[in-house]
């Protein structure tokens, strides 16, 4: 009888004990599906953050790159507007009184006015207007803001190196690069006309440098005055 007591009493303590293990078992995993539930919540939080920093990011520089070229149009619409705007230079030894207002052809034919000079001349292969020919330009283009009912026309040359149809669409640069100066002065383009004749009107006859620089050019012709000379 006693034995059987005693197994008994075995029997409880080893249910009772087994029954508190599995209890704690029970919490402990509870406690880690909190845990990681708490994980994967602050993981998703950080990744929510993380594209909410990228976004902004992204957000900023593309306004950064829309300022920029708001910018660039507006420098470029500011150097457009003042490329066009008219600059006369006041130019003292242009300025007409008595027979040369009457009969401008006086002026034209004064050796010792800047307007009797009618060539501009260039480096090879070249249609920008030196800095040494810009006074000449400036004074025939006053000369016509003077006299409104004149016309000029502008013959583009070059020397005799190149193909013809190069040396006659260098010349017509020629020609236009002194328009273009012109008018930026104020001259009507109505009151300036243009041509190349290429290589085919050379002023020097030669075939060495010295002969090609004389080539290079572009002539100024007043029409209905030179024509008479």
């Amino acid at each position: 009888m006693k034995r059987v007591l005693v197994a008994l009493c075995v029997a409880l303590l080893a249910a009772g004990c087994s029954s508190k293990g599995s209890t704690t078992q029970g919490k402990a995993a509870i406690e880690q599906r909190d845990i990681s539930g708490q994980q994967t919540d602050q993981q998703a939080a950080e990744e929510a953050a993380k594209q909410a920093r990228i976004a902004q990011e992204q957000e900023q520089l593309k306004q950064q790159v829309e300022e920029q070229k708001r910018r660039q149009e507006e420098a470029a619409r500011q150097a457009a507007a003042e490329a066009e705007k008219p600059v006369v230079k006041p130019l003292a030894d242009t300025s007409m009184t008595g027979k040369a207002l009457a009969d401008p052809s006086s002026m034209l034919k004064d050796p010792g006015s800047p307007l009797s000079k009618r060539s501009i001349y260039y480096d090879f292969d070249a249609y920008n207007i030196k800095e040494e020919y810009q006074h000449l330009v400036e004074a025939h283009g006053k000369f016509l803001l003077e006299h409104k009912d004149l016309k000029m026309r502008i013959e583009g040359n070059c020397d005799e190196r190149g193909s013809r149809e190069y040396n006659l669409a260098l010349g017509q640069r020629r020609a236009d690069s002194v328009r273009k100066a012109m008018t930026l002065l104020g001259v009507p383009a109505k009151q300036i006309q243009t041509v190349s004749f290429g290589a085919e009107k050379p002023k020097a006859p030669g075939h060495d440098e010295e002969a090609w620089a004389e080539n290079r050019r572009s002539d100024i012709v007043y029409v209905g005055i030179d024509a008479q000379r």
